[in-house]
């Protein structure tokens, strides 16, 4: 089915005002914790003009000591500030809200190559733009997932076009696959999607060239189906494969005995799915079981379930699959969503029960939004915890004063430094490598660094090939904050002139801090001492 250009520019129109909606900020600052590290290395490119955490080129893609986080999105927000003249934390405000409505344009990008039904690329369009995953990591926070997340249904959109415009889209596939690979670590799970690609391809030309090859269809369906089931069940057997999050693990069977996968399975991989992926969830299971037997397959439906079924043993590792299956769960549901509009759109149905078809797909988008404004709006709004997802006020107001006011390195709370840093100009120990590095608090010189794995080792491309002989045991220490002495040790080995204290943490540095030195500022939440007096 076909809309009219006046009908999609008015979805069109509709989907982004819904996108910016979600995405007004609810928060006075930026959100995250990883994302503070981004933007930390983003201020260190504007303000030394390069990216002082590359010690060497696998530095670019974060597999190398102290810079083990790829590169693309410090660049990028470095480049808007700088061409802006915009603050980095409302640069990031920007560069949210420009990929959320970004989401919307590459899914209806992916779902065209799938499927050219503009009911279900709008479907697609509003599922994935919309979904909790992508609404989370797309509201005023820096995270370099999700550059990565949205920008891979464009990834697919061009992989899939590569049959048809084999020298166009194939150097904009490349160009894109390097921007995934500069961008996060995920780039290892876009391996089973170019593979699937490969396969389906050389079997159709294959089939071209041998005349006498032909795979009946039904067997074809259920060889598909089989193998997603076998692909399934590998961690029953390979529970190795569970290396996504260990300490997530060990929580989650904490007290089961057997370590029993049911327990895994229900304790957190459906949690994490559901959350993510959204309301609709309940319609993939419907849209695999109509695409695995769709009779007259494309060759991009092949490839597309043959993705699925590489994917699948991955699911396991809910910690990172539950972001990068969402544009996989967005067709899926798509498809089970158009097959209930189109059989309510058929002529030979009854006006009442074609009522019921389209009110029955409207409900359940209008559910979906519900359970992502409910978690963008309500979920956190009487969050009891000290250490909010996001910056506080008094923290941001501390951080200017200390931007206007001290001009060397400070000391800060773990548990803020990070927020401090990024938001004053006096910079301290974050514990982050990267943004220690380009600090100026490790030095490179004195880094021994071995490589551990030969490139002719598959261990190479898939684990970090090199690693540190000399580890810094000064800072892995200070980030435990276990150890006063050791901290110390940081303050008189750094000359750190200033500690700033977070009060809703007290710790027995905080104390003698209080007994021997001046308090310079207090706003209730953060406070400034001198470290210098006495010295």
């Amino acid at each position: 089915m076909q809309f009219s250009l006046r009908t999609k520019v008015i979805l069109f129109c509709l989907l982004v005002i819904l996108g910016l909606i979600f995405r007004y900020p609810t928060t006075p600052h930026e959100i995250g914790r990883d994302s503070f590290a981004v933007h930390l290395m983003a201020n260190s490119i504007s303000e030394f003009g390069y990216a002082k955490w590359w010690l060497h080129p696998a530095s670019i893609i974060g597999s190398y000591p102290y810079s083990t986080s790829p590169s693309a999105v410090p660049f990028l927000l470095s480049g808007i500030s700088q061409c802006t003249g915009i603050d980095t934390e409302k640069v990031i405000l920007l560069y949210s809200m420009i990929l959320g409505i970004f989401s919307i344009f590459g899914a209806y990008l992916m779902a065209r190559v799938i499927w050219n039904n503009d009911i279900f690329k709008f479907l697609v369009a509003f599922v994935f733009s919309a979904s909790q995953g992508i609404i989370t990591f797309s509201t005023w926070t820096a995270h370099a997932r999700t550059l990565f997340v949205i920008s891979l249904p464009l990834f697919i959109y061009l992989l899939l076009r590569t049959r048809t415009f084999k020298v166009r889209c194939s150097i904009l596939t490349f160009v894109i696959l390097a921007l995934l690979l500069v961008t996060h670590h995920y780039i290892y799970f876009t391996i089973p999607i170019v593979i699937s690609y490969l396969i389906i391809v050389t079997i159709y030309t294959s089939g071209k060239y041998i005349k006498s090859i032909k795979i009946p269809e039904k067997f074809a369906n259920i060889a598909m189906l089989v193998s997603f089931l076998i692909m399934f069940s590998i961690p029953y057997f390979y529970r190795d494969i569970w290396w996504g999050d260990p300490g997530v693990i060990r929580t989650a069977l904490e007290g089961v005995s057997s370590g029993s996968i049911y327990v895994w399975i229900s304790d957190v991989m459906l949690p994490s799915y559901i959350r993510y992926v959204g309301f609709l969830i309940i319609f993939v299971v419907g849209g695999y079981i109509s695409l695995v037997f769709k009779r007259n397959k494309r060759f991009e439906e092949w490839i597309f379930l043959a993705s699925l079924a590489g994917l699948t043993p991955f699911l396991y590792i809910a910690t990172y699959m539950k972001w990068f299956i969402l544009p996989f769960a967005s067709l899926l549901i798509g498809i089970a969503l158009t097959n209930v509009a189109i059989a309510g759109l058929r002529k030979n149905m009854s006006i009442e029960k074609r009522k019921y078809a389209i009110s029955f797909v409207i409900i359940f988008l209008l559910l979906s939004a519900i359970f992502t404004g409910y978690y963008q709006y309500l979920h956190f709004l009487n969050d009891p915890s000290t250490q909010k997802r996001y910056m506080e006020e008094r923290t941001y107001v501390g951080g200017l004063w200390i931007k206007d006011n001290v001009d060397k390195p400070v000391i800060a709370d773990y548990s803020i430094s990070k927020r401090i840093s990024a938001t004053s100009e006096a910079v301290g120990l974050t514990g982050v490598d990267s943004v220690d590095l380009a600090f100026g608090f490790i030095d490179p010189e004195k880094l021994v660094i071995k490589q551990i794995y030969s490139p002719t080792s598959v261990d190479f491309y898939f684990k970090n090939p090199y690693a540190s002989v000399n580890l810094s045991t000064d800072l892995l220490l200070w980030r435990s904050m276990n150890s006063d002495s050791w901290r110390n040790r940081i303050i008189h080995e750094f000359n750190l002139s200033y500690y700033v204290e977070n009060k809703d943490f007290r710790n027995a540095f905080s104390r003698s801090v209080q007994q021997t030195k001046d308090c310079l500022y207090d706003n209730g939440k953060i406070r400034v001492w001198d470290l210098d007096q006495g010295r």
